[in-house]
């Protein structure tokens, strides 16, 4: 049959077609399927081989390619890392692989990744390398877009952990109305963190100011829950191994009921209804006198 093919009969009556291996044309056909870049390069970095998608990287026919080496086609610096990366197979004999730049034939630059093999004769000496080429120019687009969304995401997240901070020590103030008188509004819901901020500010303000007294203002809280109100007695009780007598004001009636509903032990604190009342109260303990509106 034509193209260098052979018949083989079939027990079936028909004749199927036997490929010869060693078929060069053959092997070119399927050198030539790989849309990867192939060529085959002598001990003197002259391509003597190639297949399709390397003559169209290069943007050359075969016979304008084919004796002639790197820098008919690339300019210098490229020249130099690729027969850098060739002088070290031929001389150590091992495979390599290499990310490289490549000005293509449009004069676009590419980052490609290059595997490189040993060839040898018969003797086992080297007589010359073959290569494959992968652009990677997108994909290492795509990692360096991905590592600038990554960076920005993690300094976003440092922005509003910093935020979160600033408005934690923001929620939690703590105001001296009054020498020795410490006053703490908490505003919002209370969660660990929260009732960590509550605690911790306390604490630091009683050191600070030496305070004798320190009303909790919980009239910004919007429910008491189980978890709330042990971190008010922590606090409280915090405070007392300090020194520091703690008055809880802003109790609302739905609050003091579910107080009750939860069975928490809200006996040895001292609550006042409004902040008013809870200043009159600490002022007074103070054996100061504050006139009524």
């Amino acid at each position: 049959m034509g193209d260098g093919m052979s018949a083989q009969h079939d027990p079936g009556g028909r004749e199927e077609p036997t490929l010869p291996l060693q078929d060069s044309k053959l092997f070119q056909l399927a050198c030539d399927a790989f849309s990867d870049p192939i060529f085959v390069k002598d001990r003197r970095h002259r391509w003597v081989a190639g297949n399709a998608a390397f003559f169209r990287l290069l943007g050359k026919p075969a016979g304008e390619v084919l004796g002639k080496s790197d820098p008919d086609f690339f300019p210098p610096d490229q020249v130099d890392a690729f027969w850098r990366h060739d002088d070290a197979l031929f001389e150590s004999g091992q495979p390599s692989q290499n990310e490289e730049c490549l000005t293509d034939a449009e004069g676009t630059q590419r980052t490609i990744w290059t595997r490189k093999q040993p060839l040898r004769d018969e003797h086992g000496q080297i007589i010359a390398l073959s290569g494959i080429i992968t652009d990677v120019t997108e994909i290492q687009r795509q990692l360096a877009v991905a590592a600038r969304l990554a960076t920005a995401v993690e300094e976003q997240e440092r922005l509003i952990q910093s935020q979160q901070e600033l408005l934690g020590h923001l929620a939690v103030p703590v105001i001296q109305i009054w020498e020795s008188v410490l006053l703490i509004p908490v505003v919002g819901q209370i969660n660990e963190p929260r009732g960590r901020q509550i605690l911790d500010s306390l604490l630091a303000g009683v050191t600070r100011c030496r305070a004798r007294i320190v009303l909790l203002d919980i009239t910004g809280v919007p429910e008491i829950n189980l978890q709330v109100a042990r971190y008010l007695l922590q606090s409280v009780e915090a405070a007392r191994l300090l020194g520091c007598t703690s008055i809880l004001v802003g109790i609302a009636a739905s609050v003091a009921a579910e107080i009750i509903r939860l069975g928490v032990d809200f006996s040895r604190l001292t609550t006042r209804s409004t902040l008013q009342e809870g200043l009159r109260d600490a002022l007074s303990r103070l054996h100061l006198t504050v006139t009524r509106t």
